[in-house]
This record gives structure tokens, sequence and C-alpha cells, in this order.
């Protein structure tokens, strides 16, 4: 199998792929300055989307009682990290015609059984 150059082929390999989304993701964890991680320590929250709002107050609707205010804090907070690792994958840039990287298909033992 030929290697991917990334220049005259427009197929990346999956070894580039994974270099590209440890990059990604190593870039969407380190704060942008030190004033940001301040502001967010002092609020004691962090900003959301309205989306990742809408699904924290969802939460809150449905677990409110069960929940301490440090897991409250801790929902929000996994939100929010889920909130960045999507806006992460959003940003990749894909064409309507590009195909997953594996296709998935269902292994059932009954079905192997049957074809032997």
């Amino acid at each position: 199998m030929p290697k991917c150059d990334g220049k005259s082929d427009p197929k990346i390999s999956r070894r580039s792929f994974a270099r590209a989304v440890a990059v990604a993701t190593a870039t969407a964890i380190v704060p942008k300055s030190n004033a940001t991680a301040a502001s967010q320590a002092t609020d004691g929250k962090t900003a959301l989307s309205p989306e990742s709002e809408a699904q924290y107050q969802a939460i809150l609707a449905k677990y409110s009682n069960r929940l301490s205010d440090e897991q409250k804090a801790d929902v929000r907070r996994l939100i929010g990290q889920a909130q960045k690792a999507s806006a992460t994958l959003r940003s990749y840039p894909l064409d309507n015609s590009d195909e997953p990287a594996m296709v998935f298909q269902i292994y059932r033992s009954d079905r192997d059984k049957k074809r032997r």
C-alpha cells in the first residue's frame, strides 16, 4: 500500500488522520490565556453554548433533587468539555463525498454458524 504524503494524493492515511486528531485535541485542551482560566475559576461556572446550556438545564430538571452542588458543577464541567470536543470535530472540513474510514458491520455468531 503506497504511503500518503498529503500533497499529490487527496486521500488521508489513518496515521496522518490520527496525528491531526491528536494535535487538534492537544490544542483544544491548552487554555488560550491565563486570564480566561482565572475568570472561570472565580466565577465557578464555565460559559456554555446555548445548546449545551439547554442540555445542562434538561439534566437539572430531571435530576436536580438527586445531585449535590458539587455534582451539578461537575456535570456543567463535563458538558463544557464535551462542547469543546464537539467543536473540534465540527471544525474538521468534510465534503459530502467523503466516506468513513471503516464501515460498521454487525457480527452475529448465529449467522456465522449457518454459513458453515
